[in-house]
């Protein structure tokens, strides 16, 4: 009988399993940017979605109210405590409608004293540990499981005024206090949920915490106010090196919500004097060539 000669047993030696993991190394180099640019982009489609349903829902409201504009802060739809009004910022007001009406009727209260201790809706009652998917966008690394009623968006102070009538608050009529325009008129901005510095640097979105480019809160404003801060860098306490009143964004470019419901993406590198112009509703300026 032919007797068989054992079979020689097959291995990678030392430099052979170094190359494939070199190449395997070299492949996840490769991979990674092409994988961080599709997650970017999706942040980036998830944070127009946001705007353009903030837009949307404010435009509605607004029409819902005798074309009233609800305030950045203060009562609404009347500016006068009367039963059934809201007091807080915009980003409360327009709750019912981006499909938010559970959450926002939750907030009823006869214990708040700016609305004379009426029936009314409160940012005070029941908000402070909510989270609204729609005021959240998913590239804000300021945003954390802590922050809870955070926005990362800003309400436009030239357009969302001041609505205590007992101080003098008067809302913004749509579309006709917007006479440069609706579709040149920014209404929302991107704004990071916490910055380092500023007023209003955190961004409590029941609240005046969105406001921007306003001067009711003491904020510089004009066409050499500052623009927008671009991916600002991180500071200590999970806030961003950035002012709470100036918009900003954790994108390479920010996108804005136009008042006609549209959204754009603006360049960090942006004229002031055109940035302004945007923000502006009424002031007959051109918008430059940058826009």
């Amino acid at each position: 009988m032919r007797v068989g000669l054992p079979r020689r047993r097959i291995a990678f030696t030392l430099i052979e399993l170094l190359v494939v993991i070199a190449i395997i190394a070299i492949l996840i180099g490769l991979l990674l940017p092409a994988v961080q640019k599709v997650r970017e982009a999706a942040a980036r489609m998830s944070c127009t979605n946001n705007l353009k349903q903030m837009s949307l829902a404010t435009i509605s409201c607004a029409d819902t109210n005798n074309g009233n504009i609800p305030p950045s802060i203060g009562l609404y739809p009347s500016s006068r405590p009367a039963s059934g009004n809201a007091d807080g910022g915009t980003l409360l007001f327009i709750l019912p409608y981006i499909e938010q009406d559970n959450l926002y009727k939750s907030t009823s209260s006869t214990k708040d004293d700016r609305n004379d201790f009426l029936q009314c809706y409160s940012l005070w009652t029941n908000l402070a540990d909510k989270k609204v998917k729609a005021y959240i966008c998913p590239s804000d690394y300021t945003q954390t499981s802590e922050n809870w009623a955070r926005s990362s968006y800003g309400v436009n102070g030239q357009i969302f005024r001041q609505g205590y009538g007992n101080w003098g608050g008067q809302y913004k009529s749509f579309p006709r206090s917007l006479s440069d325009g609706t579709s040149n008129t920014v209404m929302y901005t991107e704004k990071l949920a916490r910055c380092n510095t500023g007023v209003y640097q955190d961004n409590f979105w029941p609240d005046w915490g969105p406001i921007i480019a306003s001067e009711e809160v003491g904020s510089v404003t004009g066409p050499h106010s500052f623009s927008a801060q671009v991916k600002p860098r991180m500071s200590t306490g999970g806030m961003a090196e950035c002012t709470g009143s100036i918009a900003s964004t954790p994108h390479e470019n920010m996108l804005v919500a136009m008042s006609d419901g549209s959204v754009r993406s603006v360049r960090g590198s942006i004229n002031n004097g055109t940035w302004w112009a945007a923000l502006t509703p009424a002031g007959n300026e051109v918008l430059g060539n940058d826009w």
